[in-house]
């Protein structure tokens, strides 16, 4: 069976990634007076805000001054509405059920601050072992670092852990790393292919830690 299990956040655990687009599209055209096309939402689902920023750094010829400053405004708005932001169905009682299986780590593209917001907005602060948020690693999904770091700090061989995922990138980071993977489309309502997955589910109410014996 699994030694370890590693989450996913935004689009897993919590309804967040549309909040996020919302919520910088509004950074930008307040601080950069750009306006961010519709097209990007899907292309960069699953980022890490470190690559989401390097790739606008590029696309648009940003200096440090700009992403300063639409980093502020987004961090100012985005992080007090992220007690609100509402806990995908089973996902507070399956992270606490596997709790009880395997250590934990949450493997999120977002910041630490933003990472420990959520846990602490749905109770789950003391579930997870650690937080590898982009502020520990230097490359994102799809590329298997995040995932290789909550391994090892685990101290955990990757072919022995458990990734849950909505995302494609995030799917095919945890394959890279050798990390079996489940794929849930509740946060991502079914919109994006994640059939590379080990094993996709409609929701984390399909969850079934005795049936993933399946897939060790």
């Amino acid at each position: 069976m699994f030694q370890a299990i590693l989450w996913d956040m935004d689009g897993t655990l919590v309804d967040t990634e549309r909040v996020v687009w919302e919520v910088m599209q509004r950074a930008f055209k307040q601080a950069a007076n750009i306006d961010l096309p519709a097209e990007l939402f899907n292309s960069l689902l699953g980022q890490s805000e470190l690559d989401f920023y390097q790739h606008m750094v590029k696309r648009y010829s940003l200096n440090m001054a700009n992403i300063f400053a639409i980093k502020s405004a987004f961090d100012t708005d985005y992080i007090p509405r992220l007690k609100d932001v509402p806990a995908l169905p089973g996902a507070v009682e399956k992270v606490r059920e596997f709790a009880t299986r395997a250590p934990q780590a949450l493997v999120t593209g977002s910041t630490g601050a933003q990472a420990a917001a959520v846990l602490e907005a749905l109770d789950l602060s003391d579930a997870f072992q650690f937080i590898v948020s982009c502020d520990h690693y230097g490359r994102g999904k799809p590329d298997p670092e995040p995932f290789l770091t909550a391994a090892k700090l685990l101290e955990v061989e990757p072919a022995k852990c458990l990734a849950i995922e909505d995302s494609p990138s995030g799917v095919t980071a945890a394959r890279a790393a050798g990390v079996k993977v489940v794929g849930v489309h509740e946060g991502n309502q079914g919109k994006y292919d994640i059939s590379h997955a080990d094993l996709v589910l409609p929701s984390l109410l399909e969850l079934d830690w005795d049936a993933l014996h399946r897939l060790a």
